[in-house]
Formats: structure tokens, C-alpha cells, sequence
């Protein structure tokens, strides 16, 4: 029988853990030994990844957090989440990845999130919050993302779908579809091809 506990993925350890000592010292053996009794599964894969991440980290300077993991809501959208890390000055806020950069700007989901975030801390501060940085550790980059028009269309859309599942709804399958790993994958019904589906299979 499957566990509906989250498993935490290994690399996703080894980021949260270095992004809480940037603005410090980077010290691989503190850092790992930090990860080994958080995760126990982790190998010599993943000292090799904190290895080459804590060397391109250590090629910039970073800002040091006021606070680390911070739980935040919106009543108004009714949404929450935890922010990586909280600073007293603007940018507000970061969020970390434990992804490569895009060769340009931001990943689009990053936006997103950056975007829900914000929403978040501008209730909670009571002035508007216009962005965030997402920090790619694997590339050692700090990226900062002003929240666009887009993005809040974005955002609206992914709220509306949120609402229609809990509602009872089946969100539509989208292209490319990780059909094995949906929990709703038994009560599905795929429904006819899309045009860029049929143009897929091509």
C-alpha cells in the first residue's frame, strides 16, 4: 500500500539546507552533516551535488535572511504557503530552487509562485509587495521577478481550478499530461484529443 506522506526529494534537501546558511559561511561539512540527519537516504550522489552547488554559490554574495521558512495566508484569495527565506528591506522575499536558471529570466511557474506570494506578504504588511527574488542554487543565481499583468492572470486561472476541484470538479487534462502519478487518474475522462494532441502524435 502506497504512503500518502510526501516524500521529500534528496536534491530538494540539499537546497533547503544550503539556503539556509547563505549571507554565512559555506562549510560543505556542516552543511552535510546538517542533511545526513535530515535525510538519512541521501549518498554520495548528493554530497557531489552540495559540492558543485556550494561552489557556484560561493562565486556571488547573498543577503542575509531576517527569518527562514515563514508560514504566510491570504484570506482574501485563500491561499497559504511557506516562504524560503524573509528579509526587513526590499526584496522582501526568496524563494529558492533546486534547478538550473532558464538561459533568460524566469521559469514560468516560478512567476506564479512569486506572484502568490506576494499576494500573501502585502496582506499580511498591509502595503503592496510587487515581487520577489527566485534563487536557482544550483547556478548560484539570485533572480529578482516584478510581478507582470500576466502573471496575475496566471495566477487567477490556476485559483479558479483550485476552486472547481474542491468543488468536485476534474481539472482538464492538459498537454502532455503526468497521467501516472495524478490522484485522479481513475476517474478521468480524457474526452477527445485536442488539436495539439492529435498534432503530438503525429
Amino acid at each position: 500500500m502506497k504512503s500518502s506522506q510526501w516524500e521529500e526529494p534528496n536534491a530538494y534537501t540539499v537546497c533547503k539546507q544550503i539556503s539556509h546558511h547563505l549571507g554565512g559561511t559555506l562549510c560543505f561539512d556542516t552543511i552535510w552533516d546538517e542533511i545526513i540527519n535530515i535525510s538519512p537516504s541521501v549518498g554520495e550522489a548528493d554530497a557531489a551535488l552540495l559540492d558543485s552547488w556550494l561552489k557556484k554559490c560561493s562565486e556571488r554574495t547573498w543577503r542575509v535572511a531576517s527569518d527562514l521558512d515563514v508560514r504566510v495566508r491570504s484570506e482574501k484569495f485563500g491561499i497559504y504557503g511557506v516562504i524560503d527565506r524573509v528579509f526587513e528591506e526590499s526584496p522582501y522575499f526568496s524563494m529558492v530552487r533546486p534547478v538550473m536558471p532558464p538561459a533568460a529570466g524566469i521559469y514560468s511557474q516560478d512567476r506564479v509562485r512569486i506572484t502568490a506570494y506576494a499576494l500573501c506578504l502585502s496582506e499580511m504588511y498591509g502595503h503592496e509587495v510587487r515581487g520577489g527574488n527566485v534563487e536557482y542554487l544550483p547556478g548560484g543565481e539570485s533572480r529578482f521577478c516584478e510581478i507582470q499583468p500576466g502573471d496575475m492572470r496566471k495566477f487567477y486561472s490556476g485559483l479558479r481550478t483550485v476552486c472547481n476541484i474542491n468543488a468536485g470538479s476534474i481539472p482538464k487534462k492538459p498537454v502532455h499530461a503526468p497521467c501516472a502519478s495524478c490522484p485522479y487518474y481513475s476517474r478521468c475522462d480524457p474526452g477527445p484529443e485536442s488539436l495539439s494532441e492529435r498534432l503530438h502524435h503525429k
